[in-house]
């Protein structure tokens, strides 16, 4: 199903990032599909972030089948982004607690799938990335360690936090949600990365999976 269909369908919260960076290129070159100049273009725009670079439309045309369009239309959509939600301001958002976390995956409260996300964090426990791993008619026990530790470990990140709703609004922990969490603590510990948390939310509220239980 292309992303475009998709997000009719079953809406935009249905949709990876990269599915979201191709609707905005819209079309690929000779030689060159429009997943893959996705993928880079998401690549690129990952690395300029983490670095602390402006995204503009002349950097963004060194991407191989980024015209002058595709990128005008990507870095205003990144603008709009940062103003709404000021995820990329200058200032660094700190997570020093659970409930910093909430503020940003409160968000998930209405959906009526269940949605895996990471919230990716620095050493010094400062927001790098919000990415989701897992999405539609899933519980946490089908999501595997992989799709976890492939964005924490791309990310760079020292720590991470993990979120997902349950449709029904009741935010208490299931013996599901308990055993994934162990199973991703022991992954993560594997390579060197901490897992902070785990956040159910519900409808107005949310709680916490104890990862040391």
């Amino acid at each position: 199903m292309l992303p475009r269909e998709k997000l009719f369908l079953k809406g935009v919260d249905s949709l990876s990032d990269s599915e979201l960076i191709q609707l905005l290129v819209g079309s690929g070159i000779k030689g060159s599909n429009f997943q893959k100049i996705s993928k880079c273009t998401l690549s690129f725009v990952r690395k300029s972030l983490k670095d602390g670079g402006d995204i503009n439309v002349k950097e963004m045309v060194k991407v191989r089948g980024v015209g002058i369009v595709t990128a005008t239309r990507i870095v205003a959509g990144i603008e709009l982004g940062r103003r709404v939600y000021g995820i990329f301001d200058s200032q660094k958002v700190r997570i020093t607690q659970s409930k910093d976390a909430y503020e940003i995956f409160k968000d998930m409260e209405n959906l009526k799938k269940e949605k895996v996300d990471i919230l990716c964090l620095n050493s010094r426990f400062e927001y790098i990335s919000r990415e989701t791993v897992a999405v539609g008619s899933i519980n946490c026990a089908n999501v595997l360690p992989r799709e976890v530790l492939y964005p924490a470990i791309v990310n760079n990140s020292s720590f991470i936090l993990i979120a997902h709703n349950h449709p029904s609004g009741d935010s208490t922990p299931s013996n599901e949600d308990v055993l994934f969490t162990k199973r991703i603590l022991e992954s993560l510990e594997l390579v060197g990365i901490q897992l902070l948390d785990h956040l159910i939310i519900g409808k107005n509220r949310w709680d916490t999976v104890n990862v040391m239980g």
